[in-house]
């Protein structure tokens, strides 16, 4: 049993270190606004609507970016369910806010449109680090 929890946590490592290749060093941004406990769903299907990130996204604005992305160990499931994406803030298309729920449209890297649905602690300030 040991074994086959460290194989499986070596499993959860390696693909959480390939999902997550593609943010820089945090230390390497400017961070304006951060919360690494928030809740999220992509609306891309009915599988990434039921299973999405309950206090385990990490929300990231930059002065160029968001970046949805959660804690190593969770990044591969957070990518399969379509929560995993750096989006330069000019690709972001529409901002809605419904209740404690902020939904949001853009474009990702190919050009495809994408919709998640986040809830965070300080929706106002989020709110105004991406509208800038």
């Amino acid at each position: 049993a040991i074994v086959f929890a460290g194989i499986m946590l070596k499993f959860f490592y390696d693909r959480g270190k390939k999902a997550l290749s593609i943010f820089p060093d945090i230390n390497s941004v400017t961070v304006k606004y951060r919360d690494k406990s928030a809740l999220g769903y992509s609306t891309k299907s009915w599988h990434t609507k039921v299973g999405g990130a309950s206090r385990a996204l990490d929300i990231v604005v930059t002065d160029k970016e968001l970046w949805l992305k959660s804690f190593l160990l969770f990044a591969g499931i957070t990518q399969q369910h379509d929560l995993l994406h750096k989006i330069s803030l000019n690709k972001i298309t529409r901002v809605k806010e419904n209740g404690a729920e902020i939904i949001l449209d853009f474009k990702n890297e190919k050009g495809e449109k994408k919709q998640v649905v986040i809830n965070t602690r300080d929706k106002a300030g989020f709110l105004n680090c991406i509208r800038q």
